[in-house]
Formats: structure tokens, sequence, C-alpha cells
């Protein structure tokens, strides 16, 4: 078991805590996903442990992240926390890794400093497209009342999401994922707190229209993707990729868990071989 060294670091107006794991030269910053923790990435420190030192950083409202209601990621924090692993580690080149709405963060370090990363690899990606739900939920005050409505009168809202989900703004698999990870009004009050709190940062159209002027570019982003994902859609996935040919996209015959032990071991051996 290799040692795991645990770091704060003050950004701008907040603490973010992070998680280093190995001693290596090459350095991965990696994010994983709405509830989870820094141990679903045990299996990829041990098969990196001689050639990759990983820094794993806690998501907002999770890990020992005690961020403030309302905080809101934003590019100077990206920049902040790049420029802190810079001068801390010494780093001048990196890579990237990203599960599900981790991408969210993970793309805007790679927009803000894409000369120095030399791969993104991206698992499931939220915040490649926005999904209307998603839109409605954090970008209007509409959504953000039904937010409110949910954290602290639930049952007056299953309704309400039954309706969306019955005039597709909300999807099945959104609609499960929703229901399933909201038991107390502490998981429905930090879901709202961590979606809007990431919801200005995805695909950016800055991002895209570099990456289109700079085709070479797309070459550093390793894409996979499970075809029975019901959270990410692969339809909507692969055409909101479709002016970028050397975005290198992995099929992966599963659903959103990427982790599975039957699969993750593959997505090791294409990203790292």
């Amino acid at each position: 078991m290799q040692t795991v060294v645990t770091y704060a670091t003050t950004l701008l107006d907040t603490e973010i805590h992070f998680y280093v794991r190995g001693n290596a030269k090459q350095y991965l910053i990696c994010f994983y996903g709405y509830g989870q923790n820094a141990t679903v990435f045990d299996e990829l420190a041990a098969y990196l442990k001689d050639t990759h030192t990983l820094l794993i950083v806690d998501l907002p409202f999770h890990g020992a992240n005690m961020h403030s209601k309302g905080f809101e990621w934003t590019a100077a924090h990206t920049n902040a926390l790049t420029a802190y692993f810079r001068k801390q580690f010494n780093i001048q080149i990196y890579s990237l890794l990203a599960y599900s709405i981790g991408a969210r963060i993970a793309l805007s370090i790679f927009e803000q400093d894409i000369a120095a990363v030399e791969k993104v690899y991206l698992l499931a990606p939220d915040g490649v497209f926005n999904s209307r739900f998603f839109k409605f939920i954090t970008g209007n005050r509409l959504g953000k009342g039904l937010m409110y409505s949910f954290i602290h009168f639930p049952h007056i809202v299953f309704g309400i999401i039954n309706l969306l989900a019955f005039t597709h703004i909300l999807d099945a698999a959104s609609k499960r994922l929703y229901m399933s990870t909201t038991h107390s009004q502490l998981k429905r009050r930090r879901l709202s707190y961590f979606w809007n709190c990431v919801h200005r940062l995805d695909f950016s159209k800055e991002l895209k229209s570099y990456l289109i002027q700079n085709p070479k570019e797309q070459e550093k982003i390793l894409l996979f993707y499970g075809i029975h994902d019901p959270i990410i859609n692969k339809k909507h996935l692969l055409k909101s990729l479709n002016a970028f040919s050397n975005i290198q996209k992995n099929e992966l015959a599963c659903g959103h868990n990427i982790f599975n032990p039957s699969i993750f071991p593959i997505v090791l051996k294409k990203a790292f071989s």
C-alpha cells in the first residue's frame, strides 16, 4: 500500500484539500465523481506507482473541503490551484484524469493551462454537453426555487420531478440518479451546493474554438464512455464531439461505473500503455 500524504492549501476565498500518492516524475492531477472520495483511485495509484505521482483533489463540498454556502469554482480558483501545484512540486508538465462531474474542473484546468497539459483522460465525463435538466436547475430562478423546495419539502417536489420526466425535460436516468442520491436533507443540500458550484465549468465555447483551430491539441484528450451509461447519454456525447475528429474516443461495454473491476483494467491499459 502506497503512503498517502494529505495537503491543504488556501485558494482565494476557500481551502482545498488534496492527497499525494506516489513519488515518481510524471504528475497526474485527478478528480473523482460526485459522492465519491480519493480511494476510488487506489487501483490507478497502484498501476502507476513506478511512473506517476497522483495529486487527487477533493471536489467542492466533498472529503475534507468545508466550503461556505454559495461557494463557486471559477477560473481564478483553477489558476490558483495550478500555480500552487507548480510551486509546491516544481511541475512543468502534467496530465489530468477526471471521472463524471469531476471532468468539469479538469476541463477548466485544461482550458486555462493547455500548453502545460500533456494528456487529459476523461472517464464518463459530465460537462462535455449540458443536459436540459442541469441547465434548468442551475441556470434560472425557477429551477433554483425547485431545488430549494426539494431540499426542505422533498415530498412536494416528487410530483414535479415526475412531471419533468413525463415532459422529457428530465430524462429517466437523471431522475433515477436524482432520487437515489437525495435520501436525506444533508445530501439534498450538498447536491444543490455542488451543482451550483461547478455549473459554469464545462466544455466551453472558447476551448472548443481553440481545439478546432488547433486540431493537434485535440490529440491530448482520451475519452472513455460506457455504451450503456444511463447518466451520460452516448448519443448526445458523441454528437457534441462531431467537430473534434482527433479526440480519441474509447467505447466500453459498461454503464456509468467505469471503475467496474472488469472494465477499469481495460481503461488503464488503453490510457497508459
